[in-house]
This record gives structure tokens, C-alpha cells and sequence, in this order.
């Protein structure tokens, strides 16, 4: 199996700096993540049907359709149980982002039609693929739990105008 590419590659992949492209990096961790967690859940709500109404050799249809409609139920509460729970999440990032840029007086604007250029999110998942080619679900948990939490890092000298001259 090929190996993750580097930070500086993926950053010029991303089109951002290396500290970005890192953060960028986490959160795929992150959603990657949670992603097998619901996946686990969904598995889990077909194995408790099979578990607890499948005991019998024989089912009527109308037997048969009270089970399919009882596990769509369920697996449509989880779903949009998470999808608002992984709405909210990204919320949570923004507000993130945003708070650090109020810090330095700066008023960030994101193009909310950007997330339906399904362009862009095609190399999103090339990149997310790159980054992480061959690893499971508890790779991807273990290198989760061990990410960096580095969130701002002091401008010493040269304040504000320092910030400016970054790339």
C-alpha cells in the first residue's frame, strides 16, 4: 500500500499553507471517524432486526413489510439524527475560524456555492483518499486521538504586520 503524501505536497494540492492543510487533514480524520461510527450504527440496526424478528422459517408479506418499514424508520432517525448532529459540528468549526479572525479585526466570507461544485468536492475526496490510503477505521481513530490541538501560536515580534507577510 502507498503511503500518505506529505503536508507540503498536500498543501499545494489543497491550495493552502501547510498549517491549514494540517488542520484541513484532522478534520478529515475527524469526519472519517464518525462516518464509520454511523455506519456501525446503521450495521447495527439491521443485526437487531435479524436478531429480534427474524425467528421464523416463514413470513407473510405483510410481515415481511412491517419489518422493512420499522428499520426504515430507524435508520432514517439515525440518519438525520447525524446529519443534523454533523451540521451543527460544522457549525461549531466556523464559529471556530470565525472568533480567531475577529481576534485580529478581520471579517472572513465563505462562498456557500462552493459546496455544491461537485468539482471541488471531487478533489476534496481524491485528496482525502490520498491522505489516507490503507488505513482502517481504528488507524484512522488512533491517529485522530493523537492529532495535534495547536489552535494559535503567539506573533512575538512585528504583531499584526507579521501576519500579513505569511503565506
Amino acid at each position: 500500500t502507498a503511503l500518505p503524501i506529505s503536508i507540503p505536497e498536500m498543501a499545494s494540492e489543497v491550495g493552502l499553507n501547510d498549517h491549514h492543510t494540517e488542520g484541513v487533514v484532522q478534520y478529515l480524520r475527524f469526519a472519517r471517524f464518525k462516518r464509520g461510527q454511523r455506519i456501525k450504527m446503521v450495521d447495527s440496526a439491521f443485526d437487531d432486526l435479524k436478531e429480534s424478528r427474524l425467528t421464523e422459517e416463514t413470513f407473510t408479506v405483510e410481515e415481511v413489510r412491517d419489518m422493512l418499514t420499522g428499520l426504515s424508520a430507524v435508520v432514517k432517525g439515525d440518519v438525520e439524527s447525524e446529519l443534523i448532529h454533523t451540521s451543527h459540528t460544522n457549525v461549531l468549526l466556523l464559529r471556530q475560524v470565525f472568533q480567531q479572525a475577529e481576534k485580529w479585526h478581520l471579517k472572513l466570507n465563505a462562498d456557500v456555492s462552493e459546496l455544491e461544485n461537485q468539482e471541488l468536492i471531487e478533489e476534496i475526496a481524491r485528496f482525502e483518499e490520498k491522505q489516507f490510503v490503507g488505513l482502517g477505521s481504528s488507524n484512522v481513530k488512533s491517529s485522530l486521538l493523537s492529532a495535534s490541538k495547536t489552535k494559535l501560536e503567539p506573533l512575538n515580534e512585528g504583531g499584526g504586520a507579521a501576519l500579513l507577510h505569511m503565506a
